[in-house]
């Protein structure tokens, strides 16, 4: 279980406005979580288990509307509008949150003006993946591969500025190799797809992983500077040669700018007792994933962190609008 270092960012833990007088106990409806992708992907790992478990600690149902399109633009944007009143969340991830921002001139939301931090939720480190058939078990004989290939190879992604596109950028940035990366809507159809034969390789988090598991798909190294203590036999980027890759699928839970401190404080809460729980780390062990946990000020610092280094990172790869 991995629980965040309490440490404040006021430009995203700050803001909440006070409750009316007399208003009604909160939740006083069922609660939204939008999914700013489409459903079968990484996000459903954590929405589904708070889905099943928050309705009996907060009083009423919680249900996940998917809002996929434009990297997460969309779902983001629809959350950013929309009432202050704990009832409407997105669940934001490395992309829609961490990379979006600075790939995109304007991705019509700012994280620290109009979102409000609930809870960290969940991370798993970003692997390379081929398919089980591809004559290759190292990233340099992948280089080879993709070299020998005359830039007949491509990589799928789950969608332009998502973690997988950018972390593909980044290797074409550090091979030298040269490849299509193919955006799809979505996790599941470039899995699908991958192990197919349509796309030859990908980098994701958890969609891959059960197929890695049943050997239709390799991986060949995680982009992260650790191995996963979930899929220890799999050596990092830096291990095998390619060093400067520091990549996570991570998720959290935000509400619009002005949600009251006491909606927040509840979301939190239960979010927090269902992470807690030892079903939510064995569901999440299954895609190489372990639980977040933390106040809605840890979750704040945390992005703050993050927007940061994605921003030095696209700009020093060259990578976004604008810039390729």
């Amino acid at each position: 279980m991995m629980r965040l270092r309490r440490r404040a960012l006021p430009a995203l833990a700050t803001g909440l406005a006070a409750p009316a007088w007399g208003q009604a106990p909160f939740p006083s409806r069922p609660v939204v979580m939008i999914v700013p992708g489409a459903p079968g992907g990484p996000t459903d790992v954590v929405g589904r288990i708070l889905v099943q478990h928050m309705p009996a600690l907060i009083g009423q149902p919680v249900v996940l509307d998917y809002r996929a399109g434009a990297g997460g633009q969309i779902g983001m944007r629809y959350v950013a509008a929309a009432a202050p009143d704990g009832h409407t969340l997105v669940i934001g991830n490395t992309g829609s949150v961490g990379i979006n921002p600075s790939y995109y001139r304007d991705p019509g939301y700012d994280i620290a003006r109009d979102f409000t931090p609930v809870s960290m939720l969940m991370i798993a480190p970003v692997s390379l993946v081929v398919r089980a058939d591809l004559p290759v078990r190292t990233p340099a004989e992948l280089v080879a591969h993709i070299r020998a290939a005359g830039g007949r190879f491509s990589f799928g992604s789950s969608g332009t500025g998502q973690s997988p596109h950018v972390a593909a950028e980044l290797f074409r940035h550090a091979t030298g190799a040269e490849f299509e990366v193919v955006p799809y809507r979505g996790s599941a159809g470039a899995v699908t797809d991958l192990i197919a034969g349509t796309v030859q390789a990908m980098f994701d988090s958890t969609t891959t992983i059960p197929h890695v598991r049943q050997g239709r798909l390799r991986a060949l190294a995680v982009a992260t500077p650790e191995r996963s203590p979930l899929m220890p036999e799999v050596p990092t980027m830096a291990e095998s040669g390619f060093a400067g890759f520091d990549i996570s699928s991570w998720y959290v839970a935000l509400a619009p700018t002005g949600t009251p401190p006491e909606a927040v404080a509840k979301l939190n809460a239960a979010m927090g007792e269902v992470l807690a729980r030892p079903e939510a780390a064995e569901r999440f062990a299954v895609f190489n994933a372990v639980p977040m946990r933390g106040s809605p000020g840890d979750a704040g610092a945390f992005l703050g962190r993050q927007l940061v280094y994605w921003r030095e990172v696209l700009a020093r790869a060259g990578i976004g609008e604008g810039r390729s």
